[in-house]
């Protein structure tokens, strides 16, 4: 396939809605093609899928290049769907044909908790001049992400929409162009002041509402072009100097005036600028050399490619309609530890541990080289109620085999922290546990959070502060500032507790002899929810640590009535038997 059309494949690439519904009715052969750095899954054969695998490498080396010494890799696989035609896409995205006005997607890019999906459409043929900008648009921003903390929003979008307009033409990399419709966007519309620019939020209208967003991704996009392209700017060190006042001040205006001098001033600069009749960009060699030894090519069989496709299912909440795909191929390969492994996955999603861990136990048992099945038999363990000590050794074991296996996955690393808070308790193992999960994905608040209240279980009071101190900084939505303001009350208790311990062991009696209820104090809630149930976990911590656990229970209750599935319904049980227990425990 020549190098033009594997370009064309990916151009639509972009995060849509998930399909909900797949079809199992024709047999295709299916191929399983692997290079140092993706998987890709193709019914369209051998070539096709190569040449995909082939387009995204490249990209990926364009990026090593222009990145050196960054994290150019997601922490979790991604793994590439090609799909012949119109009519094979349909089966994993049904929704995207249904409708007066069907989007007919070519393809789709999603991100999820353990892997990453591409989906790419063979049968579109789309002449466009930067038919790969969405891509290389949402790899940045994972580049980005998976190396800072946090930037603001205009600096995150002004990146992506760089990096995203860069073209490649046989062994050359053009980078600097213009993405399509931005200076169409700033010449005809009314421009964003720069005080504004400077601190929209993802909550913003300019980011959020369809009609405002063009022209602040517009004036993004020039703001970062002239920083990195402008002759003048590049010579004051512009863009380094921002950078490290950014790193000293976290106010959006106060940095920018850090780096940047006066504001009013680089505005005019700024509108000159952008009014340019033409823009220079960098013409640089294709730093990409793969031979026929860089890739593992094999035929997969039917049951397989049940697997593969209920599994994309299983990853977009869609279980039952995987279901039957995983039925047919468990009647046709019962031994295939892939199998196993998605059964497995699907029993989780029911909320039927016990089956789960069966499924899990036998893919393992097969040879399963998955490292999601030793780390989710490690999480079902953890998560056994009343569980032997005794399983402290075998959850070790199985999550050690996790990271052998892959060892970048943040929540390994996570579910690792939270063993050595619990048996055997290691305070320095939990640390480093839990710092390389934050160090593999220091954008997720969840993991930050989660981190914190390790440290807090291990009384370890200055790692719980800084913690707290680094939610503050890094919180910009109102979700995240409600997830840092709950974090900061729950340190607040550790701290008044550890007081009134101490208190306790000088003293068991209060004034006039009445025995102290500092010895009462109740020990820290341990549960475990699904990620977007983080903001309720953190509220019923804060209730529960001051003593108003019949409020908890009241919002685990209506949580509850509205959980939508099994393994939510499951776990929020959990929790509100635990506070039903607390309260008889304590009389109230």
């Amino acid at each position: 396939m020549h190098a033009a059309r594997w370009f064309r494949l990916l151009m639509l690439l972009s995060v849509l809605a998930y399909g909900p519904v797949l079809f199992a009715g024709r047999k295709e052969a299916w191929v399983e093609v692997k290079s140092p750095h993706f998987i890709a899954y193709s019914d369209a054969g051998e070539g096709e899928a190569r040449d995909a695998v082939k387009g995204f490498e490249g990209i990926r080396s364009v990026f090593d290049t222009l990145f050196p010494g960054l994290r150019v890799d997601p922490p979790k696989p991604m793994i590439l769907l090609v799909t012949e035609d119109e009519a094979s896409m349909k089966r994993f995205m049904p929704e995207g044909w249904e409708g007066k006005d069907p989007t007919r997607p070519a393809g789709v890019f999603v991100q999820g908790q353990d892997r990453h999906y591409a989906i790419l459409r063979l049968d579109v043929n789309q002449q466009v001049d930067q038919p790969y900008y969405v891509l290389f648009h949402e790899y940045t921003h994972s580049i980005v992400h998976q190396n800072f903390p946090r930037l603001p929003v205009w600096l995150d979008e002004g990146l992506a929409d760089f990096y995203g307009a860069t073209e490649i033409r046989s062994e050359r990399v053009y980078l600097g162009r213009v993405p399509e419709g931005r200076l169409l966007k700033l010449r005809h519309s009314v421009r964003l002041p720069l005080e504004t620019l400077l601190t929209v939020t993802h909550d913003s209208p300019h980011y959020r509402e369809g009609e405002k967003t063009g022209i602040f991704y517009a004036q993004s996009w020039a703001f970062v072009h002239y920083l990195f392209m402008d002759d003048q700017a590049r010579k004051a060190g512009l863009f380094q100097t921002y950078l490290k006042a950014l790193s000293q001040n976290s106010d959006p205006l106060a940095a920018a005036q850090a780096g940047f001098g006066d504001l009013a001033r680089l505005q005019e600069t700024l509108t000159s600028y952008s009014n340019h009749s033409a823009f220079h960009f960098w013409n640089l060699p294709l730093a990409l050399k793969l031979t026929d030894k860089d890739f593992q090519v094999r035929k997969i069989g039917e049951a397989e490619a049940l697997v593969v496709r209920a599994e994309f299912l299983q990853h977009h909440h869609q279980e039952p309609q995987g279901r039957p795909l995983l039925d047919r191929a468990l009647a046709l390969a019962p031994e295939l530890p892939e199998v196993q492994a998605a059964l497995g996955h699907g029993f989780l999603l029911q909320g039927e541990d016990e089956k789960a861990r069966q499924a899990f136990e036998s893919a393992l048992r097969l040879g399963s080289r998955d490292f999601r099945v030793p780390f989710q038999l490690a999480l079902l363990a953890q998560n056994r109620r009343g569980g032997a000590a005794a399983e402290a050794t075998q959850i070790l074991a199985w999550l050690e085999a996790a990271i052998r296996l892959r060892p970048d996955v943040p929540p390994v690393h996570m579910a690792l922290c939270r063993q050595y808070t619990l048996e055997p308790r290691d305070p320095a193992k939990a640390l480093q546990a839990g710092r390389t999960a934050l160090e593999l994905e220091p954008q997720n608040l969840v993991n930050r959070v989660n981190f914190g209240y390790a440290c807090i279980s291990l009384d370890l009071e200055r790692e719980a502060k800084a913690v707290g101190d680094q939610l503050n900084q890094l919180a910009a939505t109102q979700s995240e500032k409600e997830m840092a303001g709950s974090y900061a009350a729950s340190l607040a208790r550790l701290l008044e507790r550890k007081k009134a311990l101490a208190l306790a062991a000088v003293s068991p009696t209060g004034p006039g002899g009445v025995p102290s209820r500092s010895s009462n104090v109740a020990k820290p809630l341990k549960f475990s929810l699904s990620s977007h149930l983080a903001p309720l976990g953190q509220e019923v911590m804060r209730l529960s640590g001051e003593g108003r656990t019949e409020e908890a229970i009241r919002l685990v209750e209506k949580a509850l009535a509205k959980a939508n599935n099994a393994y939510d319904r499951k776990t929020l049980q959990s929790l509100l038997d635990t506070l039903k227990a607390r309260i008889g425990q304590t009389g109230g």
